[in-house]
């Protein structure tokens, strides 16, 4: 059938593409009305299609003029969040319960307005949230509400018109180049020393550096696959699961990388050997680049105390592991890396988050860039 009338899977409704050049799927709610989601392709239209005969299927369907802004809360957490990973919705669950449900949880959302937006930003401003944290919060709203005008319960986004607090230049740490030697000496010091350097020459997320394996090494080619993160639940809960936004991606090592995975498989030889019959081996730890000294995963805990610990030697106010990734980036940037070498490295999905998260730091590599173009240009143009 052609796409201007096709029909969705399993029976669960239709799809036809609409002279504006967007498509529609109709599907009939628990009132036997016939309802429609509208996206601009037919995989998009689709996936809001099945969430919406989903929730009819669940006995969960609203009608839309009744709905309050804490059931579509939950209706978009649950039927429009499957793509995400467990960690990423535990994350937009806790923001909403936090700031979006007392300031507004129930408005209907067809009254919600720029008014709602202003105050959740405002509250969150007088209880001294950084602008960080607010814009995270504001564009974690901003994609409720872009599927609540798929889900025909809007008709414009109120978040879109409505910014957020000015955000500061550098609003993490940064290890310098002048204090590399003293973040390697006192990374030395802690029992995850390795890991640490490796965060720091690679841009790894910690969930990241905890999944690697060693068959997604090639140390010959010196290039890492990095193609899941582990994530530790609770004590006795790990799960496996894709990268960020589902970003898998092939990573060049520096010969400083290569070097020190080398040395970590002989560090694991070690502690293998160490520790004897109380080496711990699952399908999970088996494979993995970086373990705990009784082969058990690493601990995500054993990282954060560590990176607090060489906070001080480094003379700096503030430092997490993540920072260890911003100074990656930081430094692949002044180096004279590009901008999209850097995002594909950091498993960012545009471009443009990394130049708004380095807006500075870009800024000073572009400076480095002209002057390197300036010399080579000098003997031509003289």
């Amino acid at each position: 059938m052609s796409r201007s009338g096709t029909r969705a899977a399993n029976g669960m409704g239709s799809i036809r593409k609409r002279k504006d050049g967007s498509y529609e799927g109709r599907y009939t709610g628990s009132d036997g009305q016939q309802h429609s989601v509208y996206a601009k392709t037919p995989k998009a239209c689709g996936e809001a299609l099945r969430a919406a005969t989903h929730s009819v299927d669940s006995g969960s369907w609203l009608e839309p003029s009744t709905m309050t802004m804490d059931q579509w809360f939950d209706a978009w957490l649950r039927d429009y969040q499957g793509h995400t990973t467990g960690r990423t919705v535990d994350t937009y669950r806790s923001v909403i319960d936090k700031h979006m449900r007392p300031a507004f949880g129930q408005v209907k959302v067809t009254a919600f307005s720029p008014v709602h937006v202003r105050r959740m930003i405002s509250n969150m401003t007088r209880s001294g949230k950084s602008p960080a944290t607010i814009k995270h919060a504001r564009g974690i709203l901003s994609a409720c509400m872009k599927c609540a005008i798929e889900a025909r319960l809007i008709k414009t986004n109120p978040v879109k018109g409505v910014k957020g607090p000015a955000m500061l230049k550098n609003e993490f740490a940064i290890i310098d180049r002048e204090q590399i030697p003293a973040f390697l000496e006192a990374a030395k010091a802690t029992a995850v020393a390795n890991e640490l350097v490796f965060l720091f020459l690679t841009g790894l997320r910690v969930g990241e550096l905890r999944g690697l394996r060693w068959s997604d090494v090639d140390l010959d080619a010196a290039t890492m696959r990095v193609e899941r993160q582990l994530r530790q639940v609770n004590r006795n809960d790990r799960r496996v699961e894709p990268p960020k936004d589902g970003e898998t991606r092939t990573v060049r090592l520096t010969p400083q990388a290569v070097a020190l995975l080398r040395q970590q498989r002989k560090d694991q030889a070690a502690a293998r050997l160490a520790a004897g019959a109380k080496w711990r081996d699952d399908d999970i730890t088996r494979d993995l680049v970086f373990r705990g000294r009784d082969g058990w995963n690493l601990s995500q805990n054993a990282i954060f105390s560590a990176v607090n610990r060489i906070r001080e030697p480094l003379n700096l106010p503030t430092l997490r592991p993540h920072d260890l990734r911003h100074s990656y980036a930081v430094a692949a940037l002044r180096s004279g890396v590009d901008v999209k070498t850097v995002q594909h490295n950091l498993g960012h999905k545009h471009a443009s988050i990394t130049l708004d998260i380095y807006a500075a730091y870009t800024d000073d590599a572009g400076k480095s860039g002209a002057a390197k173009l300036s010399a080579y240009l000098t003997d031509a143009f003289n």
